[in-house]
């Protein structure tokens, strides 16, 4: 398969999704930043395309060897990955580690698909703690296994991001 681009576009949360999603960079402090590490988030910090002024965001994220691999589940209209498009230097904080990093787009979709069904294979450990996931599907806040499976039904042409630390903060 010829490296492609990724195309998949997903429209941006709204309401109490919003909010839920914009939690985890407020409370990525201390003790709670070493859980949401655990549970495989860390904070992706971009440049803005237009500001030029950092933006950060939490996204999931699946170590692989010396990188992370992170996937954009809102799609290529995600802002965090709109701006690594335009700035592929980046800031990753892990728990209370950070780094300076680039970020790589994988181009190739059957290298996508591949890290997504990794990531799939690995995301119990991720996420909401299983027994949490039912109570946040019935508010209708997240339903975590829901958005692992769109991710891999899209694999192809969702974007995927392979970042790469070279700096220790």
């Amino acid at each position: 398969m010829t490296a492609r681009p990724p195309t998949f576009v997903r429209e941006r949360p709204r309401g109490l999704m919003r909010l839920f999603l914009a939690v985890p960079p407020k409370l990525y402090h201390g003790p709670f930043a070493r859980l949401l590490a655990w549970r495989c988030v860390m904070l992706l910090t971009t440049t803005g395309r237009r500001t030029g002024l950092p933006r950060t965001t939490a996204v999931s994220f699946m170590p692989l060897e010396d990188r992370w691999i992170v996937f954009s589940g809102f799609g290529s209209h995600s802002n965090w990955y709109r701006n690594l498009l335009a700035n592929p230097e980046v800031v990753v904080r892990i728990g209370n580690r950070r780094w300076r990093a680039t970020a790589h787009v994988v181009e190739d979709p059957a290298r996508r698909r591949e890290l997504m069904l990794r990531m799939r294979d690995y995301s119990r450990r991720c996420g909401p703690p299983v027994a949490l996931r039912p109570v946040l599907r019935a508010l209708r806040l997240f339903d975590y296994d829901a958005e692992i499976a769109l991710a891999v039904a899209h694999a192809e042409e969702l974007p995927v991001v392979e970042i790469v630390p070279h700096t220790r903060l």
